[in-house]
């Protein structure tokens, strides 16, 4: 659904709008051609306690768009965890 990358800058999200397939056999909605479907969303993550940010970010998967609370998402990696289950 997402990646966190650590940068300079701190945790930078990455997502991408939109139905995509994850793997090699979900043939579904697979790229041709070199396109891509959906649209990427890069944000960062901790927002330096700046209010007007929404928690909610936009992530999707083939079964269909998701929100993922970019405080649900600080928690762990503030832990070192390097992968996060959603249900």
């Amino acid at each position: 659904m997402a990646t966190v990358y650590d940068t300079e800058m701190g945790p930078v999200y990455v997502a991408r709008s939109g139905q995509h397939a994850h793997g090699s056999r979900d043939f579904v909605d697979a790229a041709h051609h070199d396109s891509e479907h959906g649209v990427e969303i890069v944000d960062l993550l901790d927002p330096k306690a700046d209010v007007t940010v929404d928690d909610a970010l936009p992530a999707s998967c083939e079964c269909g768009p998701h929100t993922l609370a970019r405080s649900e998402l600080i928690r762990p990696i503030e832990s070192g965890e390097h992968r996060l289950l959603l249900s």
